[in-house]
């Protein structure tokens, strides 16, 4: 047995025997054990990057961002009050299992704050994530480069990476978007459950947004996140948002959990034109684990993710896929997809698909998404002589619940 796979490796990683150029790929006679070793392998070699966590704010939630009982090096399973919590999926022993080389931590706060506090919050959160990976140095580091990801992969640590999820955070300040960059955050999703006053969410709600998409300065916010170098989110956007951001984006954009509409047809998921346009501008959809994203239902599996994978990659191509699981944000995950620990089991299923090479999986688990960054990078320095944006949100685009935010146009009102 151990020389049989042995052979196999060779086989499937194009070792000294094998010397063709082709993509390779698993025997199709593989047993699961073999297929899942084959996984392992991969992982090992080339980074497994997941665009989107939750464990921040389940933080506040459960402990108030008080961190002296919480260690994230430790087997949470089996501490309280997590090992009894729907939404805890994650730890740094089950992200070394599940071979996570990139994890994106997600920097949340409620609709609710918005027109309020929510600048507050989000700083808040940024700083009990940059506290949370500080107690653990030898594991976890903070990165904000794509080039960090790849060098942390070879020393052998988790990259920890910052998205602000919600542009309803921003305080639609454009030096606030600057100073979140500055602090390490390295996605922005522009909207939440909730219209921002520059952009229209997926959600129905009973309250128009200031424009079906982006408003004019929403653009801005947008030219200006690109010379950044801060990638776009558009999960949670409304489809006229996505397309706006499309049209305007100088690099690719990203949606960091989401899913194929034409499987599980909610407004929440990504719609066929948009996937098809996606190659043009060589952005990515990161898959969600997510059970009411996948089959509209509570119940899914491994090849409900599975599903979506190979239709995104079907109608945008193979070099436009990720992975975005959103574990801690639901309550409800895939059988066989339980937690962290288990991105193993996907790959090891989708080597039963002989239409899937193993340079394919390799772009599925990381590649996909670190070309995606290094292009955002490559934006921010073709853009370096442009100058910060001074623009300030139009009174007309204020809501009418915000009438202190700015009650001035412009300096020269105040002589008016």
């Amino acid at each position: 047995m151990q020389g049989r796979l042995v052979a196999m490796a060779l086989l499937v990683f194009g070792g000294t025997c094998h010397s063709s150029p082709l993509p390779v790929r698993v025997s199709p006679k593989a047993s699961h054990h073999e297929r899942l070793n084959a996984a392992h392998s991969l992982l090992t070699e080339s980074p497994l990057i997941d665009g989107h966590n939750d464990l921040p704010w389940n933080l506040r939630m459960f402990l108030h961002n008080k961190l002296h009982s919480f260690n994230l090096s430790k087997d949470l399973t089996q501490e309280k009050p997590w090992m009894k919590s729907p939404f805890s999926h994650t730890d740094l022993p089950r992200l070394r299992r599940g071979h996570v080389a990139g994890q994106f931590w997600s920097v949340y706060v409620p609709c609710e704050a918005q027109y309020l506090n929510s600048v507050q919050l989000l700083l808040e959160q940024i700083d009990v994530v940059k506290r949370m990976i500080a107690a653990s140095p030898r594991e976890t580091v903070l990165v904000t480069s794509s080039s960090g990801i790849e060098e942390e992969f070879k020393r052998g640590r988790i990259s920890s990476l910052l998205g602000v999820e919600g542009g309803h955070g921003l305080g639609s300040s454009m030096g606030v978007v600057r100073a979140l960059y500055d602090l390490g955050v390295r996605y922005i999703t522009l909207t939440h459950k909730c219209h921002t006053p520059w952009a229209e969410c997926s959600e129905r709600l009973s309250q128009p947004p200031n424009a079906r998409g982006l408003t004019p300065y929403g653009k801005e916010m947008i030219l200006e996140m690109n010379r950044l170098g801060m990638m776009i989110d558009v999960s949670h956007s409304s489809a006229r948002t996505a397309r706006d951001v499309l049209k305007t984006s100088r690099a690719p954009i990203i949606f960091s959990h989401s899913a194929a509409r034409s499987l599980c047809h909610i407004e929440r998921n990504v719609p066929d034109d948009i996937l098809s346009s996606l190659a043009e501008n060589e952005g990515i959809v990161m898959v969600s684990f997510y059970n009411d994203f996948l089959t509209c239902g509570e119940s899914a599996a491994i090849q409900d993710v599975i599903s979506h994978i190979n239709h995104v990659r079907s109608m945008a191509g193979v070099d436009y896929v990720g992975i975005g699981a959103g574990y801690d944000g639901v309550n409800r995950t895939p059988d066989g997809l339980q937690d962290v620990s288990k991105y193993p089991e996907l790959f090891a299923t989708l080597l039963e698909d002989p239409s899937w090479s193993l340079q394919d999986l390799k772009k599925l688990a990381g590649l996909n998404f670190l070309r995606v960054f290094k292009r955002a990078e490559q934006v921010r320095d073709e853009l370096a002589a442009e100058k910060p944006s001074e623009e300030i949100i139009p009174i007309h685009d204020i809501d009418a619940r915000w009438p202190c935010r700015y009650k001035f146009a412009s300096l020269d009102d105040l002589h008016s």
